[in-house]
């Protein structure tokens, strides 16, 4: 938009809605800037990864977390780290590990975080989450449990189960946080996610995001639970059923996309939602180039910086480390050969039924190429998967058809 457009926000910043102002004369036809190297002055979300000391060893971990690193970052270079994102104009941070919790200044980490104008989201598994840790957070902390099935022999996490995952929500609840549970759907529980969902439904618990689990970190050494091609069917019977619970007839006067958790908050704290990751998309469609290294980065226990988590985990395009300058040096001349990688690079797209179909995919990502294709700037996606956007995307066009929209909260 023209820069003009900002007396406007600001007017209304605070005030009143600004889906009701029509920006329309404000929109410029061409862009302002180059797309060769294109990023964004800063991140919009960066993980920081904060230890990999984990209390879970799961078998499809991005990060192959478990054992603490030998030179993470010190406590004081966390919270520099965090000082120097809110100084750079990071929208979100989120605040990962290992697991979070197995850090022993989690508390302190999570707190000086919240005094940053960005928003902090958390990602746990919640198994060393206590009562006591929640009421010393401050209100309105947002949390993703990570969460695959309560039937012990076919789980790859461990520890939890639903009175465990219901109890952790409820003292969510109880100390004013929003919280909603990650599902990684694969082989040994795919029975189960319908029966998960359902639960999330009986206890007015808001929907689990559904997450493939892709081949990376150690799901590379357990493929056995990467899902097959013979059996999209199935799995499709079983997403269809999943998100059915979660429809409602579309609206002229509501807001396109999630709503807000149905469990009543209290009246202390204010919850608002950022819709980063949406936002980090349409650029991404927009260039033609990935959103990781342009407008996501991930810093990893060590240091590290790295456009993805992705890259970590193959430990491709590092570039830089925290301890020898600052993120914002490294976000301007630290990532050129990744940047340097655009959508249309990946030729073998041309011949796929997922772009033939025009499906958004997220699969042209270096790493992940890499090991499926074992070209960087080949196919990202398993043939599962390549069938499984294709049949979703079937669902989710008859769902528009019919005037559905999904929502979060249970209906």
């Amino acid at each position: 938009m023209h820069p003009s457009a900002k007396a406007l926000i600001d007017e209304h910043n605070g005030r009143s809605s600004l889906l009701s102002v029509d920006f329309e004369e404000y929109i410029i036809s061409s862009p302002w800037v180059d797309l060769n190297q294109f990023h964004l002055s800063a991140p919009a979300i960066v993980f920081v990864e904060t230890t990999n000391l984990c209390n879970l060893r799961c078998k499809h971990c991005y990060a192959f977390s478990g054992p603490k690193r030998s030179n993470e970052l010190t406590n004081s270079e966390i919270m520099t780290l965090l000082d120097q994102l809110a100084d750079a104009g990071v929208l979100q941070v989120f605040l990962t590990g290992g697991e979070l919790f197995s850090h022993p200044a989690a508390l302190d980490i999570i707190k000086h975080a919240r005094t940053k104008p960005f928003s902090t989201q958390i990602f746990t598994n919640g198994l060393l989450i206590s009562e006591k840790i929640l009421a010393e957070i401050p209100p309105g902390q947002s949390f993703f449990v990570s969460f695959d099935t309560a039937v012990p022999e076919r789980t790859i996490r461990g520890g939890m189960d639903f009175p465990t995952l219901r109890q952790c929500f409820l003292n969510m609840h109880k100390y004013g946080h929003v919280f909603r549970t990650a599902i990684s759907v694969h082989t040994r529980n795919l029975d189960d996610v319908e029966d998960i969902f359902q639960w999330c439904i009986d206890n007015h618990f808001p929907r689990p995001q559904w997450l493939e689990t892709h081949p990376i970190g150690r799901a590379l050494l357990n493929s056995d639970l990467l899902l097959q091609p013979s059996q999209v069917d199935h799995v499709i019977s079983i997403y269809k059923k999943c998100m059915d619970r979660f429809h409602k007839p579309a609206s002229k006067n509501s807001a396109t996309g999630d709503l807000a958790v149905s469990i009543e908050q209290p009246a202390s704290s204010s919850i608002q939602s950022v819709q980063t990751i949406k936002f980090c998309q349409q650029i991404e469609r927009a260039t033609g180039q990935e959103k990781c290294g342009r407008s996501v980065a991930y810093v990893r226990s060590d240091g590290e910086v790295f456009p993805c988590s992705n890259c970590m985990s193959n430990d491709m395009y590092g570039a830089g480390n925290i301890r020898e300058k600052s993120f914002l040096e490294i976000w301007e001349s630290g990532f050129n050969d990744f940047r340097s990688i655009t959508f249309a690079d990946h030729q073998v797209c041309k011949e796929c039924p997922v772009s033939a179909a025009d499906i958004w995919c997220q699969f042209r990502c270096p790493p992940l190429a890499n090991n499926v294709s074992k070209d960087s700037k080949g196919c990202g996606a398993t043939e599962y998967l390549r069938l499984f956007m294709v049949e979703s995307d079937k669902y989710w066009k008859q769902k528009r058809q019919n005037g559905f929209r999904l929502v979060l909260n249970p209906i």
